[in-house]
């Protein structure tokens, strides 16, 4: 406070102006300009208030006379000057003068209260001493006028130097007037259009634009943000070529530096819309598009319709769930926002990146979506629809099997292993771990809730498969499981690191599908050691983090991208994966195909060395193995088809 309120002082330097040539020895102060800070103090409805703030007022720690010291030194384009020793006394005196106004108790100091040899010939105690026109008073104006009333700084300039300068110069701005409504006639047509026509058309632009996709909003966003960045480059530039900057401020009508403390209320709305766009396409997200779209388009009235019908969209459902959810509640308590904030960085941060959405997050629970049929109308090409549906498909499982190396490598969440309560209640080997499930299939994509409260989100029995598959990770024991139908749409490349592991009934599913998995084994996943970012978070570094993500969002449209590379080249993915070999994949497809066809004493050996093999239990062949023998001890029976209930072995699973 105390710095910021010298530089006030001394950047409104009076004695700079009244000597110039002792008070401004290095010369360019104040004193080139026509009005001077005088009186300092505060004001407020309550003569207590004020005067027990006017105690803090003083400048105690810092030394005006160091103050000039250090910026006496600095010849700058602009400099502060000096300030006799009587002046400098005043600043570190109480604030005693009470110079109330008609509608605030006012107390602070004045600068020209004591006479100065040669400079202050004429005492003014308080700003009233002067004419109304020889002062003019500045007080803040970014707050709510309760606090304005309540308590605001007062500072009053001397204008004395510019009123007689302004009866100097009347005569001459009688003809200077003459001289400039002409000027402005011939300029008022190009003014009109450049402050506001213009603004105004682009601001329709962009609600037009936003109308028709609301998600473009980010873009804008960012886009807008790109081109302030490079204006300010290039005003930074122009400023080293002192002629051409001064140009340019005169030509842009930005006297004294005032565009860039006030911009006009048209860029101000511009932003705004850009914002509000940006905001909703975060809240609702994908689903919600509809909405926005639907009410945006009706421009004779300002009503909003939420509650449009939903419609139908071909899709990747993907459901991600916080293992041991309700125990890290309850001994997290209020810390829980912030786990499950720092699981769902991981998890929408990958989703993202591998052209997912993310949609509902439930506490332990997150739906994302990849939808199959986005961006895609009747004149495109079945064959083109289908590529790109494998393709969003290879990025599904891709995207929860790099959550998962991720979620283990995270330094963050490794700090969660050590909480005393999780390891009582969890074990001492506990961690954040994840589960996953992917089904494909349609759902009805729209606004779910009332007037009062809406969520944007998908519903669909095919929904219900998503979560049945991913509960059925506890009973399989692995982390990520994988539909049928997900498969099925996935490239070569992905389903070969697929293991099929059952063919299962699914309430909601009218026909027995199979069910795969991704084998991950995340104990051998090392914690990341590497020293963190030391970078500030701010708008700009958030804006260049979100370019690299479209960079490498784009580079995975291209017909190039190779997921076989991601499984092979990611060093994390492959230490997960280096446990199970060949032979373990060949002799677990052999037990299952006996499993399958009925085999079942055959079946029992092999699935009962698969469980061994790794070093650690493997769960499709535990949980097959449990199948087989409770209640049927091994023997096929005689109607068995190679299909079972899910549910059935989820209850099994839990019961034991």
């Amino acid at each position: 406070y105390e710095v910021a309120l010298l530089r006030y002082i001394y950047y409104h330097n009076w004695f700079a102006r009244a000597d110039p040539a002792v008070y401004c020895p290095m010369g360019d102060c104040a004193g080139e300009y026509l009005a001077q800070l005088f009186w300092v103090g505060v004001q407020g409805e309550d003569i207590a208030i004020v005067r027990e703030n006017a105690q803090l007022g003083p400048v105690i720690n810092q030394e005006p006379a160091e103050f000039e010291l250090h910026y006496k030194s600095i010849d700058g384009l602009y400099n502060l000057g000096l300030l006799p020793q009587q002046a400098q006394n005043m600043l570190k005196s109480s604030w005693t003068a009470r110079c109330d106004t008609n509608s605030f108790a006012t107390v602070g100091f004045s600068l020209l209260a004591e006479e100065i040899d040669d400079v202050v010939t004429h005492t003014v105690e308080c700003p009233s001493d002067l004419r109304l026109q020889e002062h003019m008073y500045v007080s803040p104006r970014l707050m709510m006028r309760e606090q304005f009333d309540d308590l605001h700084m007062a500072f009053y300039f001397d204008l004395r130097p510019f009123v007689k300068m302004d009866a100097l110069y009347n005569l001459i701005n009688t003809f200077n007037i003459l001289v400039l409504l002409i000027v402005v006639s011939l300029m008022f047509s190009s003014d009109a259009n450049r402050l506001i026509v213009n603004p105004v058309e682009r601001m329709i632009k962009r609600v037009e634009a936003i109308r028709d996709d609301p998600l473009i909003a980010m873009k804008m966003a960012d886009e807008e943000f790109k081109a302030e960045e490079v204006a300010k480059a290039r005003k930074k530039r122009a400023k080293k070529e002192y002629a051409k900057f001064l140009l340019s401020e005169l030509a842009s009508g930005n006297f004294c530096g005032s565009g860039q403390n006030a911009p006009m209320e048209t860029v101000i709305l511009e932003k705004t819309i850009i914002k509000l766009g940006s905001l909703l396409a975060l809240g609702f997200g994908e689903a919600g598009a509809n909405i926005i779209g639907h009410n945006m388009k009706g421009g004779d009235s300002a009503g909003v319709n939420a509650m449009i019908a939903g419609s139908r969209v071909e899709c990747i459902i993907g459901v991600v769930r916080i293992r041991d959810f309700s125990t890290a509640t309850e001994v997290l308590q209020s810390k829980i926002m912030t786990f499950v904030n720092q699981v769902a960085e991981i998890v929408h941060g990958v989703v993202n990146e591998f052209q997912g959405a993310p949609n509902r997050n439930s506490g332990e629970s997150f739906l994302v979506i990849w939808r199959t049929e986005a961006n895609f109308d009747l004149n495109v090409p079945t064959a083109t629809r289908e590529k790109a549906a494998s393709k969003l498909a290879g990025c599904s499982v891709v995207a929860f099997v790099k959550i998962v190396g991720g979620l283990h490598r995270s330094p963050l969440l490794a700090t969660y292993r050590g909480h005393p309560g999780l390891q009582y209640r969890l074990g001492a080997n506990c961690r954040v771990n994840l589960s996953f499930g992917l089904h494909a299939g349609w759902a009805i994509e729209g606004a779910v809730g009332s007037e009062f409260k809406i969520d944007a989100s998908y519903l669909s029995p095919n929904v219900s498969i998503a979560t049945s598959v991913e509960r059925a990770t506890q009973t399989y024991g692995v982390s990520l499981m994988v539909a049928q139908s997900v498969v099925e749409l996935c490239p070569q490349s992905v389903v070969s690191k697929c293991r099929l592991i059952d063919r299962v009934v699914i309430t909601g599913s009218s026909q027995p599908m199979e069910v795969y998995c991704v084998d991950l084994d995340y104990r051998a996943v090392s914690v990341d050691t590497a020293e963190p970012l030391k970078i500030v978070w701010n708008t700009r570094n958030r804006f260049k983090v979100r370019q690299f993500l479209e960079s490498e969002k784009a580079a995975m449209e291209s017909d190039s991208f190779d997921f076989a590379e991601v499984f092979d080249g990611d060093p994390t993915i492959r230490d997960m994966r280096k446990r199970y070999t060949v032979e373990f994949f060949q002799l677990f497809n052999m037990g299952y195909q006996n499993y399958a066809q009925g085999e079942w004493q055959v079946a029992r050996r092999m699935l009962s060395c698969t469980r061994a093999i790794l070093g650690t239990e493997d769960g499709p062949s535990s949980a097959l193995l449990r199948h087989m023998e409770i209640p049927y001890q091994f023997e096929a029976p005689r109607d068995w088809q190679g299909v079972r209930d899910l549910v059935t072995a989820v209850v099994a699973a839990d019961a034991n």
